[in-house]
């Protein structure tokens, strides 16, 4: 696979995406003229400061994350954290198009991938192999299971594995697949269409959903800013993408699907490679992140049409996008880094397991935590009815006369030398217009609301995350709110 120039990041990223994307023709950096950013040699101007005027460096930001279970438990429930929508050997175009090397897995991307698990501690690991190698190994194959490796069988047959990471921390794996479906959690290859297993993988019809659900699996919808609502409502899926990492910078994508010229960013991402800027390149994310308005409408779309269907973050993680070292000696899109920007958060009942992991995503007790910004702790949505709490995800009638309540998280471990961030929580009804119509807010406390309206409730926390403005030097206009906390509804009829 030919070397990428830096600036080539956001066509690259197109290559994580499913057949029906080819790549872009690559890009010199003289492209970052024409995409509104100035020259590469004018991207990070030099300052020259007194010794004296020099501040002094921002603490360590943490390169890993503690276990899920800081986020909270409640109710016999507790939070696990999952990665929705990964590559690892088993897809063409993982570990810069070279998954497999000498007839066998690419060890070393193979191995980046299973620590990268370990580091920011996923509990959960939802796998979306394409099928121009899945579709030709037994499914077993499909968990390259190591020494150690636990496995996890159904009826004699086995659907599932789990890391032992050296710290103790288990990770759960189960297999899934990404084409212009993505079936997760199957339990084997799904029945053969015309003779062909690649086929199956990739037909796109209900017919196939089925052939998918009968394999065991739940029935996501990838990239979603691509398809059209009519046919979301003909899939009829089990979840819902509503954010995909390598949207906001491919330049095919992010223009005319989320209206954002990703120009600046390319720029920007260029000084995270310079040493002397001071840049910390755990702060990549903040340069080109912008939700997925697209994705929302459709999501809200269908809520209010009827439908029960969780919102999740894709990390769409290939390591093929930016093989280059940044400042800290690591690439740009490492496993490690891009598992630590975000996260789905399954509400889950008892231990952790095939059952109850598939369970909460089919029941929507998840949200989406951006955890770039920092881990959220303490939040929690949920319905009172009387004596009893209800979770996300749950449906209940409007003559209950419900009260909806989310509570106000706060940074994990946030070093208190560090400026405080500031945050806004909000309650949103979905609309069948695609809109999202806030019923109550905050800039400082929890909020309540009572609805007198059927429908579909989220809870959302927004950020002005100033507390990593120390790590972005020279960029401080990239200080703004952004989502931190997206849940998905509960469910009011």
């Amino acid at each position: 696979m030919t070397k990428l120039h830096p600036i080539g990041l956001a066509l690259a990223l197109a290559l994580g995406c499913t057949s029906s994307n080819p790549p872009a023709p690559p890009v010199d950096a003289s492209v970052a003229n024409d995409l509104g950013a100035s020259d590469a040699s004018d991207a990070a101007p030099s300052i020259d400061l007194g010794e004296e005027d020099v501040p002094p460096p921002p603490p360590a930001w943490p390169r890993e994350l503690q276990p899920a279970r800081v986020m909270g438990e409640a109710r016999g429930f507790r939070a696990v954290r999952a990665i929705i929508h990964a590559h690892s050997v088993h897809s063409h175009d993982a570990c810069d198009g070279r998954p497999y090397v000498d007839g066998g897995p690419n060890q070393p991307c193979l191995q980046s991938f299973r620590a990268a698990l370990c580091r920011t501690k996923i509990d959960v690991i939802f796998l979306t192999e394409h099928d121009s190698l899945m579709a030709t190994v037994p499914f077993p194959t499909v968990l390259q299971m190591r020494s150690g490796d636990e496995p996890v069988m159904e009826a004699g047959q086995l659907v599932g594995s789990r890391i032992a990471c050296p710290d103790g921390h288990r990770v759960l794996l189960l297999p899934g697949a990404e084409n212009d479906l993505m079936p997760i959690a199957l339990r084997r290859h799904p029945d053969m269409l015309n003779g062909s297993l690649a086929d199956a993988y990739n037909a796109n019809n209900p017919a196939a959903v089925r052939r998918f659900r009968e394999a065991g699996a739940l029935v996501a919808i990838p990239h979603v800013e691509q398809r059209s609502i009519e046919y979301l409502r003909e899939i009829e899926p089990d979840v819902l993408e509503v954010y995909n990492v390598h949207a906001n910078l491919d330049p095919r994508i992010a223009g005319p699907h989320l209206g954002y010229n990703v120009g600046p960013a390319l720029a920007d991402i260029l000084r995270f490679q310079r040493s002397g800027t001071g840049l910390d390149p755990e702060m990549l994310f903040m340069v080109f992140f912008q939700e997925s308005a697209n994705d929302l409408r459709k999501w809200s779309t269908l809520l209010a049409e009827g439908r029960r269907i969780p919102g999740v973050a894709a990390s769409d993680a290939h390591e093929n996008v930016l093989p280059a070292p940044l400042t800290d000696g690591e690439r740009g899109d490492s496993y490690r880094r891009v598992f630590r920007w975000f996260s789905n958060e399954l509400w889950v009942r008892g231990e952790l397991t095939r059952e109850s992991a598939v369970e909460a995503l089919r029941e929507s007790r998840t949200f989406v935590a951006f955890e770039a910004f920092g881990t959220p702790v303490g939040f929690s949505y949920t319905a009172q009815t009387g004596e009893r709490t209800r979770e996300i995800g749950e449906e209940i009638m409007l003559s209950e006369a419900p009260v909806l309540r989310a509570t106000r998280p706060r940074v994990n471990a946030l070093d208190p030398s560090l400026p405080a961030p500031s945050m806004r929580l909000r309650l949103l009804r979905a609309e069948r217009s695609g809109e999202w119509t806030e019923v109550a807010a905050s800039d400082t406390g929890d909020v309540s609301f009572t609805p007198t309206t059927a429908g579909a409730y989220r809870a959302e926390v927004r950020i002005t995350p100033r507390h990593v403005q120390p790590y972005l030097p020279g960029l401080e206009r990239l200080m703004r709110e952004v989502p931190w906390v997206y849940s998905s509804p509960i469910y009011v009829r």
